[in-house]
């Protein structure tokens, strides 16, 4: 076997250096370092420490895509969350996080999408129902908007926001029984509400 020139043996010398630094990267420290930069405010350097991390590829983009939303490179933010759900597509927590970048840029129709992948994995996750709620009633598609209230009030009937929703729902709906009544309960979770008192004057 010939020797191994200069050029060579200096290539493999830096091939084991990486390897070896590569070994000494403590990767439960490295995600520390992040949420210490994190917590006071540093995104970038809390973007920076994940980049010498090697594997964890399904967290790091998770992470990566929460910290660049925080930094509100929305776009950045969604590149990584998208890296996340291809990794691991039965992850409802990376369909969630998309979530954020796309509320921040107001992309109603692909947050509509995202919704409900959620639910054909989570038929019974409240927040997700009660925001697909909210975009069908803001486009006054109140048939579909009851839909989603409804799921939510009848497992949560004591949550003061979807039962208000699925009030204000019935109303435009002229379901006046089913709105008085949720208007009702409303003022019962919140005595004070000046919301539902409105509804039930305009009952009257």
């Amino acid at each position: 076997m010939e020797p191994l020139n200069k050029k060579s043996g200096w290539f493999i010398l830096l091939l084991l250096f990486s390897a070896t630094v590569s070994a000494q990267v403590n990767s439960s420290q490295v995600f520390a370092d992040s949420y210490r930069y994190e917590s006071s405010g540093d995104y970038q350097n809390a973007i920076a420490e994940l980049n010498v991390l090697n594997g964890y590829d399904y967290h790091k983009s998770l992470r990566l895509g929460w910290l660049y939303y925080l930094a509100k490179d929305y776009e950045s933010s969604k590149k990584f969350y998208n890296q996340a759900i291809g990794l691991a597509p039965q992850a409802v927590e990376a369909l969630l996080g998309i979530c954020y970048p796309l509320e921040a840029q107001k992309k109603t129709d692909e947050l509509e999408t995202v919704y409900k992948k959620i639910l054909s994995l989570d038929k019974a996750n409240s927040k997700v129902n009660y925001a697909l709620g909210n975009i069908y009633y803001y486009r006054k598609d109140f048939i579909q908007a009851e839909k989603y209230f409804d799921l939510v009030q009848t497992m949560y009937p004591f949550d003061y926001y979807s039962t208000l929703m699925s009030a204000w729902t019935k109303y435009f709906l002229n379901k006046k029984n089913d709105a008085q009544r949720l208007f009702n309960i409303v003022l019962i979770i919140s005595p004070t509400d000046q919301s539902a008192k409105e509804g039930l004057n305009l009952l009257k």
